[in-house]
């Protein structure tokens, strides 16, 4: 079986159903159960691997289709081509994991319902998978599963109601033992599906737990975005006071979570990081390890007129300070010089992490999978 249309993708993109592409749409004339020989639709996104992906889209009376990406290695706009039976196509070569894009048609940019969909800078938008033989560790593999469970709270800061992701790992209602947990926080394109939609955070954690590459955990998610009627936006707004009122009591009220503070972590991907920096600083009697993730690790916390990451002597009370950029970020010499002076400074807990990539979730997943293995050992 050819990898890079293999059950793992598919099913980690919950296409289960291998008869999906039967659902499409049809050419005029065409009958759902026309046999392979007389029409044979198209996947809307095939990996040919080699980091090829064929996009395609039916629309017989478009006058114009190309391929919008969200950026990183896959920028910019891509004409497609008609072929005769209606169908849009354009073939592209990015790097491995998630991208997010968009149809413009006769000048319109849409989604289309052929392809799986995300909410990711901001807005509903497609995505597509590039896959090779080293992307297992992200996908549906034949493994013991954990749960994913919701939550709703009322927010005391804005009086709204939210909801909240929780990841239990597999065998957790077997047993009456009690887990670390980890507050994982999204981006500001995203909201509390981020991490599970985009990020695969539980299939890493399914992965790695089976292999014994990480402690079982608990990962608690909610929306980072806490703000009253007129409030200008911050990166962290009212979500310290939430987090520490409503949601830590919910999720150490009703799942069996270590109350102690060297259970707990923090971390959080781009607005995330500046969210986790900030109430880990803030409450470091709650918190043992940070994780800033796609973020500016050290930007600007401050203690009265002076950095925290210049604190040495705060900073060692933390088990682990992680940091992590993609290279073509532009941020990413600056924390890695962070982490390097609290190095010199005799901090070993505190870790870079760096890998040829972009500001965007694929350098998260790569990210986490770095991260993981260091919390709570």
């Amino acid at each position: 079986m050819n990898f890079y249309n293999n059950e793992a993708l598919r099913a980690t993109l919950m296409n289960h159903d291998g008869q999906y592409q039967k659902h499409l749409p049809l050419p005029p004339g065409v009958s759902r159960f026309s046999t392979p020989a007389e029409f044979v639709m198209q996947q809307p996104a095939e990996n040919l691997g080699d980091g090829r992906v064929k996009l395609s889209y039916y629309n017989p009376d478009a006058k114009s289709v190309s391929v919008v990406g969200n950026g990183g290695s896959f920028q910019g706009e891509y004409p497609m081509e008609k072929d005769e039976l209606g169908y849009w196509t354009v073939t592209v070569k990015v790097a491995d994991g998630l991208h997010l894009m968009r149809y413009r048609v006769n000048g319109a940019l849409i989604n289309d319902a052929s392809l799986p969909l995300y909410y990711g800078a901001g807005e509903p938008r497609n995505g597509f998978e590039c896959v090779d033989e080293n992307c297992g560790w992200y996908l549906m593999q034949d493994v013991p599963h954990g749960d994913l469970r919701m939550e709703y709270y009322r927010s005391s800061y804005t009086g709204r109601w939210k909801t909240a992701w929780i990841y239990t790992p597999y065998g957790y209602d077997a047993c009456e033992d009690d887990y670390p947990v980890l507050y994982l926080q999204h981006g500001m394109g995203e909201d509390e599906t981020g991490w599970i939609d985009l990020g695969k955070i539980n299939l890493i954690l399914d992965n790695m737990i089976a292999a014994g590459g990480c402690e079982k955990m608990i990962v608690v998610m909610t929306s980072g975005f806490a703000y009253r009627e007129g409030e200008q936006f911050t990166m962290v707004g009212g979500f310290e006071e939430e987090m520490v009122n409503d949601l830590m009591p919910l999720a150490e009220g009703k799942y069996r979570i270590r109350k102690e503070r060297g259970s707990r972590a923090i971390a959080g991907l781009s607005m995330g990081s500046a969210q986790a920096q900030h109430i880990a600083y803030a409450h470091p009697d709650l918190f043992a390890y940070v994780g800033v993730i796609i973020g500016g690790f050290g930007e600007r916390w401050l203690r009265g007129d002076q950095k925290f990451v210049d604190d040495v002597d705060f900073m060692k009370q933390f088990r682990l300070l992680f940091s992590s950029n993609g290279e073509q970020e532009d941020f990413c010499e600056a924390s890695r010089e962070q982490i390097r002076r609290l190095n010199e400074a005799g901090m070993s807990q505190a870790v870079f992490f760096s890998t040829p990539g972009y500001h965007d979730l694929t350098t998260c997943r790569k990210s986490v999978r770095e991260m993981l293995p260091l919390l709570f050992r």
